[in-house]
């Protein structure tokens, strides 16, 4: 039974080219964390704020790389555009959208990717109405402008990418590929 579920595991993974290592991931989150650092590290207060679930490893390394005089923060909302497929659906769903006060707050936004950057326009926009912050800035794992519907652009990222769908390192298919430690392509039929 275990060498028949290795060999499915293996089969499912063929399916995807690696992009960027697990090394080259952490090596850039780790310049990332250094202008974060540059930007917040006097600031009072500040907020970190991830956009469950994509963005969950990359705000946990992330933070480990920000050095600040006060503590950070750490918030999660849960916002989505995908649903189950590759394509964003076009609507922003918020099935996790409660937070404490934070009003006149600085506060950073961390993404897993800004794709047709509805996601990350709605929420910039929220926090804006919601907490009028003193100052609000987004952090992307992943950047794809090719795919842009509406004009969002990101303050720090991680890496720009072209249209292929990625998975890995938080990103997903179908609550898939997660748990990868690397960046990957789905380059052959659905996992």
């Amino acid at each position: 039974m275990a060498y028949r579920a290795a060999l499915l595991k293996e089969k499912i993974l063929s399916r995807i080219k690696e992009v960027f290592s697990a090394a080259q991931i952490q090596k850039r989150i780790a310049e990332m964390g250094a202008q974060v650092t540059a930007d917040f590290r006097d600031l009072e207060s500040p907020v970190v704020i991830g956009v469950m679930k994509g963005a969950v490893f990359f705000l946990a390394d992330l933070v480990r790389n920000i050095e600040c005089r006060n503590p950070l923060q750490i918030e999660f909302v849960r916002l989505s555009s995908y649903g189950g497929g590759k394509e964003s659906s076009g609507e922003v769903h918020t099935p996790y959208l409660e937070l404490p006060n934070i009003r006149h707050r600085h506060i950073l936004i961390v993404e897993d990717i800004i794709d047709s950057g509805r996601t990350a326009r709605f929420f910039k926009e929220y926090l804006k109405d919601q907490f009028d912050p003193a100052s609000l800035r987004l952090a992307a794992f992943l950047d794809k402008p090719s795919r842009r519907v509406v004009p969002v652009v990101a303050d720090y990222v991680g890496f720009t990418i072209e249209d292929f769908f990625a998975v890995g390192y938080g990103l997903d298919y179908a609550e898939k590929y997660r748990e990868l430690p690397y960046l990957g392509e789905m380059v052959d039929g659905e996992g």
